[in-house]
């Protein structure tokens, strides 16, 4: 692994890869702060520093969309904030952490909703091209990693707190979601599974919130390896590179003491906040883009 990027972001999540611009984006997502990293000059800059966001994805007409505490945004290419007012059925699309979009356009997202001190369980959503906000899921407590199988058929995503990846068949035509099932369980020793990427093979590489590690999954959930990394707050994971073979990792420094972290955790300096390159044998597939 190399640095890409020393500064130490409270929060470092929502690695998004542009391969037209050949850069990756990600937020500190307890902060207004979006930054970029240009590979061709090995640079990182401050894209954007007005809007809180938990995930990003890119739009098809140019810019990003962000996805935060307040709800959804697009950042557009020349810099200016159109909001996206959201409200579903009385519930108010809000707390958002990780988004991905599908191949029609839509966004999926879901919420944050867990407090170590009680909390009403939150939703997950589906938000069409004409800016229509479905409720898709119930009872989430903090949504995390979402992707989809290189077939199509089908959309993983992670509930951090019960640390379980869940898999749902997808139909790419409406957009739907049915059949969960538990693809796979972190041990609690093993921390809490945060952000997620698929690979050209259709393995999922999972990321250890107090783990120190990424996990790639074969898609029945077995363990096909796990790569050590030396921050204990491992947050998200994206390829990247020329040939989508270069995977970023996120991790995040602030201090969580929390009932979830494994007995005995070690909530030392080397908490995270930096974000790295590993360079594997295997590649990435390319983000689709939002259409609302």
């Amino acid at each position: 692994m190399d640095c890409i990027s020393d500064m130490k972001l409270e929060c470092g999540e929502g690695p998004l890869w542009d391969s037209a611009a050949q850069c990756l984006y990600w937020t500190d997502a307890v902060a207004k702060a979006i930054y970029v990293y240009d590979r061709e000059t090995e640079t990182v800059k401050t894209h954007y520093d007005q809007f809180q966001a938990g995930g990003i994805t890119l739009h098809e007409e140019g810019g990003l969309i962000l996805g935060g505490g307040e709800g959804f945004a697009h950042l557009q290419s020349d810099g200016t904030l159109r909001l996206i007012p959201h409200d579903c059925d009385g519930i108010k699309v809000d707390k958002i952490n990780d988004i991905i979009a599908d191949p029609r356009g839509r966004i999926f997202c879901g919420q944050e909703a867990y407090d170590d001190d009680g909390y009403e369980p939150g939703y997950m959503f589906r938000i069409d091209p004409d800016g229509t906000a479905r409720v898709i899921e119930e009872g989430i407590a903090v949504s995390n990693g979402l992707g989809f199988s290189p077939d199509l058929k089908t959309l993983y995503a992670i509930d951090s707190i019960p640390r379980n990846i869940y898999a749902y068949d997808y139909d790419i035509e409406t957009g739907d979601i049915s059949n969960r099932r538990i693809l796979s369980t972190f041990a609690q020793e093993d921390g809490l599974p945060d952000g997620m990427t698929v690979d050209s093979d259709g393995f999922l590489w999972v990321a250890h919130w107090f783990g120190s590690a990424v996990s790639r999954l074969d898609p029945d959930g077995k363990l096909e390896r796990r790569i050590d990394t030396p921050y204990a707050q491992t947050s998200s994971v994206m390829f990247g590179g020329a040939d989508l073979s270069e995977l970023y990792i996120t991790s995040a420094g602030l201090l969580w003491e929390s009932p979830v972290a494994p007995l005995g955790f070690d909530y030392g300096p080397e908490r995270g906040g930096p974000t790295l390159r590993l360079q594997t044998d295997f590649t990435g597939k390319e983000e689709f883009k939002a259409k609302i």
